[in-house]
C-alpha cells in the first residue's frame, strides 16, 4: 500500500504545472506541553508555483486555549511562511486580544492536506509549546492562475 501511495504521489508531484495565488482555510487541535488543550481556526492566503519560489503565505488566525477546567482563553495570530516541499516553518505574531500583548511566535510543520505542527511562543507561559494538527482545504487559481497539484 505504502509503495503504491509513494508511487500516485509521484506521478502527481511530476505531472503538476503552473502557478496560482490560493487560499487555504484550516481547523487545528492541539495540546501545550503543559497539556492545556487548544482548538485553532486559520486562513492562508498565499501563492504557490513549481518554478519560481516555494509556496508562500501569510496566515491569520484565532486560538483558544482551555487553561482551566471551565476557563477558555483566546488569542489572535498572523504569521508568514514558507512550505519548500512537505514541511515548512513560518515566523509571527501571538496577540492576547483581550490585553493586545504580542508575542514572538515560531512555527514548524510537516505533511500535504493535513500536518502536524509545533510552534513556539516566547515570552508565553505554561503555553509556550504547542504541538497540534492541522487540516486544511488548499483552494488554488483564484484570482486566475494555471496550478494544477494533480
Amino acid at each position: 500500500m505504502v509503495k503504491y501511495l509513494a508511487l500516485v504521489l509521484s506521478i502527481s508531484i511530476l505531472n503538476a504545472s503552473g502557478s496560482s495565488p490560493y487560499i487555504s482555510p484550516g481547523i487545528q487541535i492541539g495540546m501545550t506541553s503543559k497539556a492545556n488543550f487548544f482548538l485553532s481556526a486559520q486562513i492562508t492566503f498565499g501563492y504557490v508555483s513549481y518554478s519560481e519560489p516555494p509556496p508562500f503565505g501569510v496566515t491569520v488566525g484565532v486560538r483558544t486555549y482551555r487553561i482551566r477546567q471551565t476557563e477558555w482563553k483566546e488569542y489572535g495570530y498572523v504569521d508568514f511562511q514558507v512550505w519548500p516541499f512537505v514541511g515548512g516553518l513560518g515566523i509571527g505574531k501571538m496577540i492576547d486580544i483581550k490585553n493586545n500583548i504580542q508575542y514572538t511566535r515560531f512555527k514548524a510543520g510537516v505533511g500535504i492536506i493535513g500536518y502536524a505542527t509545533y510552534d513556539y511562543c516566547k515570552d508565553f507561559g505554561i503555553l509556550k509549546h504547542n504541538f497540534g494538527i492541522i487540516g486544511t482545504m488548499p483552494i488554488y487559481n483564484i484570482l486566475g492562475g494555471d496550478y494544477y497539484p494533480l
